[in-house]
């Protein structure tokens, strides 16, 4: 039986060089960074206001959390304190704000890095490396085949773009899936606050002083709507809680997958794309020109 017909060297070769060719321009006219970057920067700024949200909640909750609400009609004290319903709030608030800071950091080290790989230096060092790698692909007698020089051209490739890559599997993930759920989140945590920051008003205290029996009763009934609406209150605020602590949960979500997640899945296909072209070249090495040592 005859082996199966192997493709022509001369066309391995033209795939090759038209693939580097187009990475070398695309290295250089900068278009990758500049959606990426476009992409990103809503993902991060969301990042950013959320470690802020987040912040602001704890600060607001430990001030809360010290509030006695004190009522006294008729000379009768009553004292309600605020911090048995802050306090599983507080504790998740307090290690998730720690969380948005660090997938902030995050994003902003991916945009870092991908500018610090777009920099000019680096597109002269992959331009370089690519045209003496085509040299000796195309005229193998102008220079040994070193298998190193194969090796330094797929890796320049590969940490041009890797950072560029990640950013713009996360910022359109972001885009598609997650936005809507971290906007929300954070308008529901924003209104949370505000309720919060309802219990430290001073107008929450009643003060009995000299009165007259009407006047007491007057105070009576004062005092008694002011109970009801603070136990009103009380209440919206515990229900407000209770949906913080969810929303929050769905924000550490969103934040594992930005963060940790996508950009493990993106360089695993990075990783993967590198693997197939190293070895789809490398066939040039042995189906192609000889090896010249």
């Amino acid at each position: 039986m005859s082996e199966p017909s192997q493709p022509p060297a001369t066309l391995q070769k033209f795939l090759i060089t038209l693939l580097l060719a187009a990475l070398v321009a695309l290295s250089w006219s900068g278009t990758m960074e500049r959606f990426a970057n476009t992409t990103l920067q809503p993902t991060f700024e969301r990042a950013l206001l959320t470690a802020a949200i987040a912040r602001g909640l704890n600060g607001v909750i430990s001030v809360a959390q010290g509030t006695e609400i004190a009522i006294q009609p008729v000379g009768v004290g009553v004292t309600i304190s605020a911090g048995q319903i802050l306090d599983p709030l507080n504790d998740l608030v307090e290690r998730f704000s720690w969380l948005a800071l660090a997938a902030s950091a995050s994003l902003g080290t991916q945009m870092l890095l991908s500018e610090i790989f777009a920099e000019p230096l680096m597109n002269m060092l992959l331009s370089a490396t690519v045209a003496l790698y085509l040299l000796v692909l195309w005229w193998p007698s102008a220079l040994p085949r070193l298998n190193w020089l194969l090796r330094a051209a797929a890796l320049l490739v590969f940490a041009r773009f890797l950072f560029t890559l990640v950013m713009i599997t996360v910022g359109l993930v972001d885009q598609w899936v997650l936005e809507e759920r971290q906007q929300n989140a954070i308008s529901e945590l924003t209104l949370a606050a505000q309720q919060i920051e309802t219990l430290e008003q001073p107008e929450n205290t009643v003060r009995d002083t000299e009165q007259s029996i009407l006047e007491r009763f007057e105070s009576a009934l004062d005092g008694s709507r002011q109970a009801l609406d603070i136990e009103t209150r009380l209440n919206a605020v515990s229900d407000s809680v209770e949906a913080s602590i969810s929303y929050v949960i769905d924000l550490i979500v969103v934040f594992v997958v930005q963060t940790l997640m996508l950009p493990i899945l993106a360089i695993y296909a990075a990783l993967a794309s590198f693997r197939w072209f190293w070895r789809w070249s490398l066939t040039l090495s042995t189906s192609g020109n000889p090896r010249v040592r």
